[in-house]
């Protein structure tokens, strides 16, 4: 398998552009995980909200959504991605190449607006709703090989300290970047302020909140070294938050996203060099603690976003500091998850408040899309109808099944109520697309087969 690290010559992105995505393949053996269940946080349980007539409160979980919206079903791969405070220690691969691990922090945005939540039953936010971030939910991976350490003589239980740093729109930068192959469309990302980020720390002090966690050997999970047969035993962690989104009637688009990312400080860190994990099933003299999250991707697929309605995007820090000190000075900061091959998601649950509106008022202004004929014959015109509450443009856009467009239909102002617009096919193969509708009003999308 080839394993390749990010190379400062590979990228050139901030707001500017990309030469290409990162190529940065997941180890098979980072894919073989299960779930040991659910762990709560002391003894806090975190259930859902009273309801009450006044109030939505709800479960939110992005990549479930996104499965059954835009990849029509398909799964996403599940795997460990191990966070380490310095880029020193390593990881040996089956084939016996060592590379260094160095994944600093990582973390997700978290957008109501999207409508892939409609596919899974959740409320699609208009971009005025303001709610409360209740608490989350992820799958952690706490690899614990070394419980007591030599400190002055004493022999000393080791406690590992793991941050999750939480962040509204006043904390965080939406931003964008282009690709050489593509240099008129812009993909959205957003992450923590970036001018906020502390290398030494690896914090950002923009968080609205910071939550401290100390690992002990209770908290460990198990796994068994095996070579290429290394299994990785997870944990669910429910943890409460309780921060306000800063949407308001007058809000940008962007005003209601929120965002969280996790941190690992082992209490000992590795040597520059020093082995964290093999996979070889080679041996080493020295042993540390390791901490991880459940991730996921799909082989060669990249999440495209182009919307502000839909800003769900993984971050990460990555190959950055060594001994608080930063390597590539133009990546200070944070990586969108879609400029991998192979986009980074962060499977996670969120759960969310809202008392400013009923749910009756919380669907889009824009519904009741339709497609027909459906199927159609490949290069026939098919027609879309839709419903509008207020007078808006309405923007088309046709994707495959990669998330890739295929086809765009510049945006143009429809009266109130119901409307139709026909759609040329020429040039479509068969198969399975999503015809996306976007306007200030809301998104909606529906499934298009072409025969």
């Amino acid at each position: 398998m080839k394993k390749s690290v990010l190379s400062a010559a590979l990228v050139v992105f901030a707001s500017m552009g990309v030469a290409q995505t990162i190529d940065q393949p997941i180890p098979a053996a980072q894919q073989n995980i299960y779930s040991k269940g659910m762990y709560r946080v002391e003894g806090k349980s975190l259930t859902p909200v009273t309801r009450r007539a006044e109030t939505y409160s709800n479960w939110y979980n992005f990549t479930s959504s996104y499965e059954e919206g835009e990849l029509l079903g398909q799964q996403l791969s599940g795997f460990v991605s191990f966070i380490a405070p310095d880029t020193l220690g390593h990881t040996v691969y089956s084939d016996g190449q060592k590379i260094q691990s160095g994944i600093h922090a990582v973390g997700t945005s978290f957008d109501p607006k999207d409508s892939n939540f409609a596919f899974t039953g959740e409320e699609v936010f208009s971009r005025f709703m303001s709610y409360t971030l209740d608490s989350i939910a992820f799958t952690q991976f706490y690899v614990r090989q070394l419980d007591e350490v030599n400190i002055g003589g004493n022999m000393v239980e080791v406690v590992d300290t793991v941050y999750i740093q939480y962040f509204n729109i006043d904390g965080m930068t939406v931003g964008g970047y282009n690709y050489q192959s593509a240099p008129n469309t812009r993909y959205l990302y957003a992450c923590p302020k970036k001018e906020n980020y502390q290398a030494s720390s690896l914090l950002n002090t923009s968080a609205a909140k910071t939550d401290t966690l100390f690992l002990t050997k209770d908290w460990a999970d198990s796994v068994s070294f095996n070579g290429a047969q290394t299994s990785f035993f997870g944990r669910g962690i429910q943890i409460p938050v309780g921060i306000q989104s800063k949407s308001t009637n007058d809000a940008k688009v962007e005003q209601n996203i929120t965002a969280f990312n996790v941190v690992f400080k082992p209490m000992v860190k590795p040597m520059d060099g020093d082995t964290l994990i093999a996979y070889n099933g080679s041996t080493w003299s020295k042993k540390y603690n390791m901490y991880g999250v459940r991730n996921a991707s799909l082989q060669d697929h990249a999440q495209s976003v182009t919307s502000p309605y839909r800003l769900n995007v993984s971050f990460v820090t990555n190959f950055q500091v060594l001994d608080g000190s930063t390597l590539f000075g133009f990546l200070r900061g944070y990586i969108p998850g879609t400029l991998f091959t192979s986009t980074r998601f962060f499977p996670f649950f969120a759960h969310i408040t809202t008392e400013t509106l009923g749910t009756s008022e919380l669907t889009s202004n824009l519904n009741g899309i339709r497609v027909y004929p459906n199927p159609s014959n490949n290069g026939a015109q098919v027609g879309v109808a839709f419903q509008l509450a207020t007078d808006s443009e309405v923007s088309v856009r046709i994707m495959d099944m990669n998330g890739r467009t295929v086809k765009e239909i510049p945006a143009k102002r429809y009266a109130a109520g119901v409307q139709g617009l026909n759609v040329e096919t020429v040039g479509l193969n068969s198969g399975v697309y999503q015809v996306v509708l976007e306007s200030a009003a809301g998104r909606q999308s529906a499934a298009l087969c072409i025969q």
